[in-house]
């Protein structure tokens, strides 16, 4: 592929992420979509409940709540009827008949990093520089120079 394609086929990423052609856009609609959804249900819940989960997919006949804690595992636990009646009256989601909650992992600030830090070939860096040429959004191309510097030398 030369310049001339790549420059053809490079769109801001704010295009990609809305053009149905590529399968991120339907990621993205998916995501925004459940985030409507998760603002929605915590308005219809006791007021207690909505800092501690969010709404991480709702699928046929489930949908899938993450917590921070155990604790509020089981305190959602208790809770699920209201849950599920908000789900299938207020919100029109009718199909829903299981709530799944999982704990979500927190990783701590002070986790320790990985030892030896990742690099690229000299090879793969210079086609991240020879990608980066070719995007008009600064901020992008600037990221993909950032991690062009990451090669084994």
């Amino acid at each position: 592929m030369n310049n001339t394609d790549i420059k053809k086929t490079s769109l801001p990423i704010s295009e990609l992420l809305q053009d149905k052609r590529y399968p991120i856009a339907n990621l993205c609609k998916k995501a925004n979509s459940i985030q409507e959804i998760d603002h929605k249900l915590k308005k219809c819940l006791d007021p207690s409940l909505p800092d501690h989960f969010e709404l991480a997919n709702i699928k046929t006949d489930s949908a899938i709540l993450l917590v921070s804690s155990s604790n509020w595992a089981t305190r959602l636990r208790y809770n699920i009827p209201a849950i599920l009646n908000a789900l299938n009256n207020q919100l029109n989601f009718t199909s829903v008949k299981t709530i799944r909650i999982k704990v979500k992992k927190i990783i701590p600030d002070n986790a320790s990093k990985p030892q030896k830090p990742m690099s690229l070939s000299k090879n793969s860096a210079q086609v991240l520089i020879d990608v980066a040429d070719n995007f008009t959004d600064p901020q992008l191309r600037e990221c993909i120079l950032k991690l062009s510097k990451n090669y084994h030398k």
